[in-house]
């Protein structure tokens, strides 16, 4: 009996420093989870690359990345931050050693990124900071001394108690807010400040905003921008209203150094974006490696005026690889304005002497991937792209510029791919243009319809945005349908409108074809309706003079064609060009059709 109590004693004994071991590897595994595997990769989160700031941040960190020989995952939120976090979240799971982040939202971001941290994840943010997270590093210029620098600028330039109006970048933003505080910390004690409003640091936002506030206060004399985005929209403004006003931004991007030069704008504050990416790198392979870094590094601000603006040179040409030879590839030739396109870069091409490939995508995405593919194959220097889908074509972009060969994109934009320059015709203007004749023509209130071009296309994303900054205001939009940038489909899409909708008096389509299609939709049901298009082809001015048609926006594609040619020979040549080239619009009606 004893030997039988003391063999269950021992059992017990047994089970109790089982169960506490199993306790113990439950622990360790729970304090486990909390620590990812990683893989020595860093993954770039930024805000947008719709701005050129931004883009040189990550052309610097991608050649500090291929100089320290360490793999680089770079995702673009798109000002989205929404987007943003599921795009941090996506880099977390592939395992990256370090997160680099410049927040769309420095709250909006914080939780996603104490995630990253909670699994061991060292973070690095550039430009902004993240509210509320301790992370390893911040890179940044110093933003409130920046826009003191700025602001102080115009005291010395205007005087104390100038009447001026601050255009603000997204709420939320760190870099926002420092530098607003910086204006305010000068402003508020040395000038009269009229007017502050966001512009959410966007061109096209920055020329609206201070439209309206030139409407309010005609006297504004001068104007500080927290980037210089929306300073140059800013310009714009200010140019349409014949104003002669001291405009001031922040970033030094290649575009208001040539303001500055041209003096339209006044000055700038010299960050050194590509200096902030490959510092950010340089200080991820650190982490990387075990090394210890400073919690804060700064980057030097400078103001930048007209009279050092020549000190501030453009970058350094790139090496050409190919032969010389250029490549367009265009969404479609069934259309004539990209007929006329190509016909431009043909002639250019030939009073150059260069040689030009033109390959036709007859709208289909897959087959201009696979036009663009071939296009490098043959070794060609400069890539010209007119693309079907801004987003679809990323990817073959992307290939052609990791093989060292230049991108021009021209009348749509190519969506998250730093290419060298974007030639097109400003469609939002255009567009806003348009529906503003619409408003003028038939009163406020007015029901309208609007015929939507290829979605995904750039150009019928900005035309739409054009309409809507307009029509959502001032017009009724009883009908909003996809019609492909098509003459058929235009046709049909507006008799289905019709039967839906017999009261609509105006239409919008995003391109003449459109527009032409349901002028053939209008007239078959035997009604009067404003029609109103967009690119100005030979059939939309001889409908505008017969009196069918309305109106139309009078882009240059010949002028656009000949100038993606003329700014890809300058490429292969070794000169540098701007990043972007706007070409002029204007509105065409029966008083101006020729």
């Amino acid at each position: 009996m004893k030997n039988i109590k003391k063999i269950v004693a021992i059992m017990l004994c047994l089970v109790m420093m089982l169960s506490l071991a199993a306790c113990r590897i439950t622990i360790d595994g729970e304090s486990n989870a909390k620590k990812k595997v990683t893989n020595g990769t860093i993954g770039l989160s930024v805000s947008t690359q719709n701005n050129p700031f931004f883009v040189s941040l990550v052309e610097g960190a991608k050649a500090e990345a291929r100089k320290q020989g360490v793999q680089l995952t770079v995702v673009d939120a798109g000002d989205d931050a929404t987007k943003q976090v599921s795009d941090i979240e996506d880099l977390v799971s592939k395992g990256v050693s370090v997160l680099i982040v410049n927040p769309v939202d420095s709250d909006a971001v914080s939780g996603a990124v104490q995630a990253a941290k909670n699994q061991g994840i060292k973070v690095i943010s550039v430009d902004r900071a993240v509210n509320g997270v301790e992370v390893d590093c911040e890179i940044a210029s110093d933003n409130v001394a920046g826009a003191e620098l700025a602001t102080q600028f115009i005291v010395d330039t205007l005087g104390e108690g100038a009447e001026v109006a601050e255009l603000q970048g997204i709420a939320g933003a760190s870099a926002a807010i420092d530098r607003g505080q910086g204006f305010h910390n000068v402003a508020d004690a040395k000038l009269t400040v009229v007017a502050s409003q966001v512009a959410n640091f966007d061109r096209t936002e920055g020329m609206t905003v201070m439209e309206n506030m030139l409407q309010a206060n005609p006297d504004i004399q001068a104007v500080f921008a927290a980037n210089d985005e929306m300073a140059l929209g800013a310009v714009e403004a200010i140019s349409g209203a014949n104003k002669n006003i001291l405009v001031v931004g922040f970033d030094a991007t290649d575009d208001a150094l040539a303001a500055i030069r041209d003096g339209r704008m006044a000055a700038t504050i010299a960050q050194q974006p590509e200096l902030i990416g490959s510092t950010s790198i340089a200080n991820a392979v650190k982490l990387i490696n075990g090394e210890s870094i400073d919690a804060k590094i700064p980057v030097e601000v400078t103001l930048v005026t007209i009279d050092n603006v020549d000190t501030f040179n453009a970058k350094a040409p790139v090496e050409i690889v190919g032969n010389g030879g250029i490549g367009l590839s265009v969404s479609t030739q069934n259309n004539p304005f990209f007929v006329t396109l190509v016909d431009g870069a043909k002639a250019k091409a030939d009073e150059l002497g260069v040689t030009l490939t033109v390959v036709d995508a007859g709208d289909d995405v897959t087959k201009q991937v696979s036009d663009i593919e071939d296009l490098c194959s043959k070794d060609i220097s400069v890539l010209i792209v007119n693309p079907v889908d801004s987003d679809a074509v990323a990817g073959a972009v992307e290939s052609a510029k990791a093989k060292g060969i230049r991108v021009i994109a021209v009348d749509r934009a190519v969506n998250g791919v730093e290419i060298d320059c974007q030639i097109a015709s400003d469609n939002v203007l255009g567009a806003e243009l348009a529906t503003q004749y619409i408003v003028d023509k038939l009163g406020e209130g007015a029901k309208v319809a609007e015929l939507q071009g290829t979605a995904g296309a750039s150009a019928a994303i900005d035309r739409g945005t054009g309409f809507h900054n307009i029509a959502d205001s001032k017009l009724t939009v009883v009908a909003s349908q996809v019609a492909n940038f098509d003459r058929t489909e235009g046709m049909t899409v507006m008799e289905n409108m019709l039967q839906a909708n017999p009261d609509i008096q105006g239409v919008f389509a995003a391109n003449d074809e459109m527009a032409l299609g349901a002028l053939e939709a209008v007239s078959g049901a035997g009604k009067d309706v404003v029609i109103v298009g967009f690119d100005a082809t030979d059939d939309a001015i001889a409908a505008i003079k017969e009196g069918r048609m309305d109106a139309t926006i009078a882009q240059q594609p010949d002028l656009i064609g000949a100038t993606s040619v003329e700014y890809a020979k300058k490429l292969i040549d070794g000169e540098s060009i701007p990043a972007s080239v706007p070409v002029e619009v204007t509105l065409i009606t029966i008083d101006n059709a020729q």
